[in-house]
């Protein structure tokens, strides 16, 4: 539960940021458009055919790759923007939980 607190909080804030700051940059972004190549021909297939395959999907990797790392870069700087927000949350959580076990100590002894 605090977890996912801790990450709205992030991503509230990662995104009040990002708009304030660079609002050309889309919430969310596409899917690659990574064309998958079909279905391996198999033992039966002309040599032609493994050869086009084999290509098909080395262009395929390489295409996820190149968007991977697209939007690794995009990332970067916005979760970097992002991390003291988390790390002021996380410190207010812990600094909450041993608030919480303090006073209920105090209350147990004085009940």
């Amino acid at each position: 539960m605090i977890i996912r607190t801790v990450l709205a909080i992030a991503a509230l804030s990662l995104a009040a940021s990002a708009q304030a700051q660079t609002p050309s940059t889309p919430g969310k972004p596409a899917p690659p458009s990574c064309q998958k190549p079909g279905e391996h021909p198999g033992k039966l297939g002309t040599d032609a055919n493994r050869r086009k395959w084999v290509n098909d999907a080395n262009a395929y990797l390489e295409c996820l790759k190149k968007y991977a790392l697209e939007q690794q870069a995009i990332a970067k700087p916005l979760l970097d923007q992002a991390k003291p927000h988390a790390d002021a949350a996380n410190a207010a959580i812990d600094e909450y939980n041993k608030a919480v076990k303090t006073l209920k100590e105090e209350a147990d002894r004085n009940a």
